[in-house]
């Protein structure tokens, strides 16, 4: 029978789901697939053969639970039956071509029961419409999550032995080996190795968060700055105190000045500022402490290097304004002095007084500040005295402690651990008659059988050295070490010419002490450089008498400074505008560098580079390589117009602390240098040998010493 037919035809259900099913497969054959290179990808249908009983089985099921009443529902659904037939006419079930009512579908109408069951029994047939357009039959789908199913899991623990979770381990690791390397083993399996990049670590004590700036505004209304303004002006308003019949005026400013100044005297109040200091000085000064740091230092793998051996200024800490002097104008103290702190490479102790005694405007007062390059705004710390400073230096083995030398000879021994506190001990002038100027300070090692806080050389401008003691008193413990006389003659090293008329008698019989030097290795000795040029070999055993002196320079000896890397090899620098390399047991300089006719104040040896020597004169701090070139240094580099005093390295050796006559400290840092090499000790004496090519007694004399470094060759921080 025609579907398509005008007029009404019956046809059994069974039969009209065939030919539906007929007509999809017939428009899916008629489907083709095709890729981009034109090739038939159309997939090939399911030959699978079912029965007439097993294709309408699933559909019978189906119809069953989705339509079929149970006997609980009956009652209901026959309440509910009017309701039901009257939206019949407007609600119909679709199944493929078919269109039944609900109430057909209820009450078993249209010869349903032809589908639900399975047999040989005869189908009814339904009257229909003809159709217009192709319909799908209703499919109807579900999606159910599936178990996860494991195959095998190994999971890695680390357990304490001996307790019952470790025996499940153990129980577990012999199931592994079973299926890897055993009996089991009946799977293919394959190793592989992989290697990790070394990660760099570091603390979090130098982790440092950058401070994000943000701009806010606000909003402020008339009438708030109204409430404002008369909040003010009603505290401003003079208040009458009255007490025994006694008026007292007094005025808000100045209640707020007399809480302001008790608060800037609370230590707690100090200590918080201070913090906050830091803080804030770290989002400004942040590149500059990461310099300090080392964290920027040349790699070997960068793509351009520079040896320019120049000093480059990362902040600069400035001379705070002492007292009055905002007021009176004065002139900002010269520095006088530098001290890294031995324990913490952050802190520096700087005595501001008086450097040149023939300066034009001389200072009456001195102070001592503690800085910190976590803040190089303000100083941590800072004593103020009534005479001039003229050295300070922390103790090695102390690292709290700092001691601190005055004009007028006085000594004393700070903690500046407790800032509030007064001095642990200060010199006595009745036991200690020194009122010379202190120039330097050394700290010395106390025997291993006695447990008292270390001694103290302090060494006065007249030729004398004490040697004091901190004890259970407020006072020092001082008494003279050595007392020295101008030497008579001419003594061994440099030849001094004599002139025409020399001076025979000198107005004073002493020389003037200018510097004092402790020997890297043995702990009783120590050097005394005085004005006529001449080295004192000087122990602590003896007193009144020096073991050794030798002429180094023509005019005044300023400073003296072993090698880190031999401890008979050491330089000096003096008046006469050299600096001479020196060796333990030979009379005779082996360089000598001279450019400009300026005294040297100061030179040292570079703590990272063996043949560099670092050297400042009144107005420019020098670099000189003797690897490359002795007769000019390799840089010199101008701080500022004001002059230079002394410098010092930080215990890193990568940065100078440069000190100038107006107050102001310049913290330098050693960049653009070559990179270190790896054999110290070997470039030094290549370098030592190229230098006194030119001399075979030299030569001779250096191959007798033979080896000079430290053993292992090793570095030696000198203190």
């Amino acid at each position: 029978m025609s579907k398509l037919s005008s007029r009404v035809t019956r046809m059994p259900y069974r039969q009209l789901y065939d030919s539906e099913i007929d007509d999809l497969i017939n428009i899916r054959k008629g489907l083709k697939l095709h890729n981009d290179e034109l090739v038939d990808v159309t997939p090939k249908l399911l030959t699978l053969e079912y029965t007439k009983e097993r294709r309408y089985k699933a559909l019978n099921e189906t119809l069953k639970n989705d339509f079929c009443p149970t006997e609980s529902s009956t009652r209901e659904s026959n309440i509910s039956r009017h309701s039901v037939a009257s939206h019949s006419s407007v609600q119909r079930f679709k199944l493929g071509g078919l269109r039944l009512s609900l109430d057909d579908v209820i009450y078993n109408v249209g010869s349903l029961h032809n589908v639900l069951t399975t047999g040989e029994e005869e189908e009814l047939p339904i009257y229909y419409a003809p159709k217009s357009e192709h319909k799908y039959p209703f499919i109807k789908i579900m999606l159910r999550p599936s178990p996860e199913i494991f195959l095998y899991e190994s999971t890695s623990y680390t357990v304490p032995k001996g307790t019952k979770l470790g025996e499940l381990v153990e129980e577990d690791n012999k199931i592994y080996d079973y299926l890897t390397i055993g009996r089991g083993n009946v799977r293919r399996r394959s190793e592989a190795e992989t290697q990790t990049i070394d990660a760099e670590m570091k603390t979090r004590y130098v982790n440092t968060y950058f401070r994000k700036f943000e701009e806010k505004g606000t909003y402020v209304s008339f009438f708030e700055m109204y409430d404002t303004y008369k909040s003010i002006l009603k505290f401003d308003h003079d208040q009458t105190v009255h007490k025994k019949d006694r008026r007292v005026s007094k005025t808000y400013d100045a209640e707020f000045k007399v809480e302001l100044a008790q608060l800037s005297e609370n230590s707690r109040f100090k200590f918080a500022s201070m913090i906050m200091e830091r803080l804030l000085a770290g989002n400004v000064y942040q590149k500059s402490q990461q310099n300090f740091r080392n964290f920027h230092k040349a790699s070997k793998l960068d793509a351009v290097a520079e040896y320019r051996y120049q000093p480059e200024v990362i902040f600069t800490l400035q001379a705070p304004l002492f007292g009055a002097q905002h007021i009176t104008g004065m002139t900002r103290k010269a520095v006088s002095d530098i001290s890294f702190c031995y324990g913490n490479g952050d802190i520096v102790a700087v005595a501001y007084g008086l450097f040149s005694y023939s300066a034009l405007i001389t200072v009456s007062t001195g102070d001592v500040c503690i800085w910190s390059i976590k803040n190089p705004l303000n100083p941590e710390r800072s004593y103020r005295y009534n005479i001039p400073v003229t050295s300070v230096e922390f103790s090695p083995f102390l690292p709290f402690l700092l001691a601190i030398g005055m004009m007028d000879g006085t000594v004393e021994v700070r903690n500046i651990t407790n800032p509030d506190d007064p001095p642990i001990a200060v010199s006595q002038r009745s036991s200690s008659l020194n009122g010379d100027p202190v120039i330097a300070l050394k700290w010395i090692k106390q025997p291993q059988d006695k447990h008292d806080t270390d001694p103290i050389l302090a060494l006065s401008s007249n030729g004398s050295v004490w040697k004091y003691y901190v004890i259970p008193s407020p006072y020092l413990l001082g008494f003279k070490q050595m007392v020295l006389y101008r030497a008579v003659g001419q003594p061994e090293g440099l030849q001094v010419k004599q002139y025409a008329n020399p001076i025979e008698l000198f107005a004073n019989r002493r020389p003037l002490g200018l510097n004092i030097t402790l020997h890297p290795q043995l702990r009783d000795i120590y050097f005394m450089l005085t004005d006529e040029g001449c080295v004192y070999e000087c122990s602590t055993n003896t007193t009144h008498t020096y073991l050794d002196v030798w002429q180094t320079h023509a005019g005044s000896v300023n400073y003296m400074d072993f090698s880190p890397w031999s401890p008979k090899l050491f330089l000096t620098c003096g008046n006469d505008w050299c600096i001479r390399i020196w060796m333990n047991g030979i009379m005779k300089p082996l360089i000598t560098l001279k450019d400009r006719m300026r005294p040297i104040y100061t030179a040292q040896w570079s703590r990272s580079h063996s043949t560099v020597i670092i050297s400042n004169n009144r107005s420019t701090l020098d670099v000189w390589d003797i690897h490359r070139n002795l007769l000019t240094p390799v840089s010199r580099t101008k701080l500022s117009t004001a002059f230079n005093t002394m410098f010092t390295h930080s215990l890193c050796g990568n940065n100078l602390a440069v000190g100038s006559e107006r107050g102001d400290v310049y913290i330098c840092t050693l960049v653009k240098m070559p990179f270190q090499p790896y054999f110290q000790y070997e470039e030094l004496r290549r370098s030592l040998f190229n230098a006194i090519s030119t001399y075979p007694d030299l030569i001779s004399e250096l191959n007798n010493i033979g080896f000079f470094g430290y053993p292992n060759k090793t570095f030696r921080l000198q203190k």
